[in-house]
């Protein structure tokens, strides 16, 4: 989006919030940012005007954004839903919570609440992709390694399991060996699910990883992202390569990501359905 002139980040771990950063700078667009505490390091926002609080202080980050007369709130990050004792709310933030019942609360729930409540006090939440379209998965293979096609039989095995998942809001990834289902992605994330593959895979042809959408996902929040350190990973368990749905999964630092990979034999590939 050309227009953008000025925007707010709610950012969360990991290196997005980092590129988003970034982004704005090169683009001249101006950007405040809040960190979620436990979540954001000073580092990670130290080139850009910011502030932190508790993922729980609703109406601090409204107020705050309002005070640096931003409409406009982006997304960013890394975060593990929290129990409700470590939410700690601010009013605002309970309103929020009191609408979703205890068992409701899952990840979809939580952010569609976040996002309703935040565009109800006036602020439109963009996508990332809005911002930084450059970071979406497109079709095809990345780099230099390719998929085998007893590797693309088990990203098709591994795409139907992981939607699967997804439309239960349990996780987005899953690993796939010959057919055999060795792993799926759930509140652990993905270094412990890549591990439990590691420790149970066969002698033979390598594991692949799969990782999709969540069937419905609201594009505003929550979407994953493949990075270095997923290479990393991917690399220390022995994974053969990795499958992402095109179109809205991210990739962070893409040539340094596709440079590691080709490095380590891996292959990347994003997968239209």
């Amino acid at each position: 989006m050309t227009d953008i002139k000025k925007i707010g980040m709610v950012a969360g771990s990991g290196n997005m919030p980092v590129e988003i950063i970034k982004h704005c700078k090169e683009k001249g667009i101006e950007i405040y940012v809040i960190g979620l505490e436990s979540f954001a390091s000073e580092e990670q926002l130290k080139d850009a005007p910011h502030c932190f609080a508790k993922i729980g202080e609703v109406g601090k980050m409204m107020k705050t954004f309002k005070k640096n007369n931003i409409t406009e709130v982006v997304f960013a990050g890394g975060i593990k839903r929290p129990s409700l004792k470590e939410l700690i709310p601010d009013w605002k933030g309970m309103k929020i919570l009191t609408n979703l019942a205890i068992n409701k609360l899952s990840d979809n729930n939580l952010f569609l609440a976040v996002i309703e409540n935040v565009e109800r006090y006036g602020f439109k939440i963009l996508g990332i992709e809005e911002i930084v379209p450059e970071m979406m998965f497109f079709e095809g293979v990345y780099g230099k390694v390719k998929p085998t096609k007893e590797d693309m039989n088990d990203i098709e095995r591994g795409f139907v399991v992981a939607k699967a998942l997804g439309a239960v809001d349990v996780g987005q990834a899953v690993v796939v060996q010959e057919g055999m289902v060795l792993a799926v992605e759930a509140m652990e994330g993905t270094d412990m699910m890549l591990s439990r593959a590691a420790s149970i895979k066969k002698i033979g042809k390598a594991p692949v990883m799969v990782k999709v959408l969540k069937p419905k996902q609201d594009m505003r929040v929550d979407l994953p992202a493949i990075g270095l350190l997923t290479i990393e990973q991917l690399k220390k368990y022995g994974i053969k390569g990795i499958a992402v749905e095109a179109g809205g999964i991210l990739l962070i630092e893409r040539e340094a990501v596709i440079k590691m990979a080709d490095e380590a034999g891996i292959f990347i590939i994003g997968i239209k359905k």
